[in-house]
């Protein structure tokens, strides 16, 4: 009887050590994996977040391209593409700019007083720059590490 309990114990503690083992191993795998995904997830967040918004610059500016309706303005220190209209005689304009991590759209009256936080977000972003070189538009867009630049020809030059 006594050959038979020691190997037992033995075979038992084996088990045991290599559950706690595949378990241990399990886990930094889990670890691990997550860890990837979420930089993955975090890289292709700040790529789109870049692509949005270049995109929907871009777009604003093709519908609203205009004979002499688009400027690049320097106001309280930010960087603003401002379109100008004009409905039933009445002035009116919308900015782009970024203000407070978030790319903003302002569509109001060309006399009212320009308000930062009244802009409507439209996507995250950290800083912009535009510059306006004969009919060439160009806006760069921050979104943590990464610029996105765009270059715009404006279609109304050649009317």
């Amino acid at each position: 009887m006594s050959k038979g309990g020691p190997s037992h114990a033995i075979s038992g503690v084996f088990v045991f050590l290599l559950l706690g083992i595949f378990a241990v191993f399990s886990t930094v795998m889990v670890v691990l994996g997550a860890k990837a995904y979420k930089a993955t997830a975090d890289r292709a967040a700040e790529h789109n977040a870049g692509r949005i918004a270049s995109a929907y610059v871009r777009s604003m500016v093709r519908a609203d391209d205009d004979r002499d309706s688009l400027r690049v303005d320097e106001i309280d220190g930010l960087s603003a593409v401002t379109m100008h209209y004009d409905f039933d005689g009445e002035e009116y304009l919308t900015r782009i700019y970024v203000y407070g991590g978030m790319l903003r759209e302002w569509f109001t009256y060309a006399e009212a007083d320009f308000e930062p936080e009244g802009g409507e977000a439209v996507c995250a972003a950290d800083e912009m720059r535009a510059s306006l070189s004969g009919h060439l538009l160009n806006v760069r867009l921050r979104h943590g590490n990464e610029w996105t630049s765009v270059d715009i020809a404006l279609r109304s030059a050649a009317n």
